[in-house]
């Protein structure tokens, strides 16, 4: 199975493939494979498992992350064959953006898609302000781009986050304590999916090739929610994501202030540029105020919804909810 994986998927080794999919822990519902009469393996679909939490109930979710077949005859019904056994272990199976063949089948599978959620990006460096598509295309507008960037780089530096008593504290682990927080913030978040300590660690603090920074958000000495932020390459430039984040949302300044100092913090540690996944509208108002501008939609893709569950056009949902939008 490891030498499919490797073969039809990005390769990212076995120390990977153990940490998504619980291997080590014989944990089934994550991974489901089929294998051809010769013992070769002929298809695969992983899920990674969580609880979809609304302001009535729980639901059993999973996001598939992972779905590829070998070449040959045969290969679509086996696809086909391994979806339908994923949609049977979980109430709500969902992939976010997924790949170009993905997004061609799954409509003819009769999923559906929300086109909430979106990608919003600010630019922070002279590198960041310059590189951008019709410049990486036309090779001679680089040096006046950069030159300009330069020029216009104090424009985009990140202002301060105003003094509202908060401050941000970085940890390497979310304590089991954190759960009292999660325990209160899910209300206000509601619909969203799991961020108890043990879902986030999972995701970010023992993810193999590491990364991540996570900090709590505290009001003097209580701890009233969190940030998670990533600094990675693409495109030969730094990307920054802040990839979650959860708040006071009854304090109405509180979303501004989170988003301008993780900004700062990405900034300081050389991105060129800043995405963030927001989908509901008090992240995207405290975004558009920190000068992000909205890109491009992230559909999710869903096969059914249990009954009382609202699309997930009204769905908290950021990087974290699905690893195959950030990795």
């Amino acid at each position: 199975m490891f030498a499919f994986l490797e073969g039809r998927g990005t390769p990212r080794g076995r120390e990977h493939w153990a940490w998504k999919y619980q291997l080590d822990r014989g944990d089934g519902g994550r991974a489901f494979y089929h294998r051809a009469a010769d013992e070769r393996v002929g298809g695969f679909i992983g899920l990674l498992p969580t609880t979809l939490h609304t302001a009535d109930t729980t639901a059993r979710a999973a996001w598939f992350v992972d779905w590829a077949t070998a070449p040959g005859e045969g290969s679509v019904g086996v696809g086909v064959g391994l979806l339908r056994r994923a949609q049977a272990s979980t109430d709500i199976l969902l992939t976010l953006e997924g790949s170009e063949d993905t997004r061609k089948i799954l409509p003819k599978l009769r999923w559906m898609s929300s086109e909430g959620p979106a990608t919003w990006i600010l630019r922070v460096s002279p590198r960041g302000i310059a590189e951008r598509g019709p410049v990486r295309q036309r090779s001679w507008l680089r040096l006046p781009a950069r030159i300009a960037g330069v020029f216009l780089h104090a424009f985009y530096r990140v202002t301060k986050a105003p003094d509202l008593g908060f401050s941000l504290e970085e940890i390497a682990r979310f304590p089991a304590s954190y759960d009292a927080v999660w325990d209160a913030r899910r209300a206000q978040f509601a619909p969203l999916m799991d961020r108890s300590s043990a879902q986030l660690n999972f995701m970010c603090a023992d993810f193999p090739d590491g990364g991540y920074r996570s900090f709590l958000l505290r009001d003097g000495t209580h701890v009233s929610g969190h940030v998670i932020l990533r600094l990675d390459e693409k495109n030969g430039l730094r990307r920054g994501r802040i990839i979650d984040a959860l708040w006071d949302r009854s304090r109405p300044r509180l979303a501004e202030w989170l988003v301008r100092a993780a900004s700062r913090l990405l900034q300081d540690a050389g991105a060129d540029y800043i995405e963030c996944t927001a989908s509901v509208p008090d992240l995207e108002q405290a975004l558009g105020a920190c000068r992000f501008r909205r890109r491009r939609a992230v559909p999710v893709w869903y096969h059914r919804l249990p009954g009382g569950v609202p699309a997930p056009d009204a769905w908290f949902i950021t990087y974290l909810d699905c690893d195959r939008a950030y990795r």
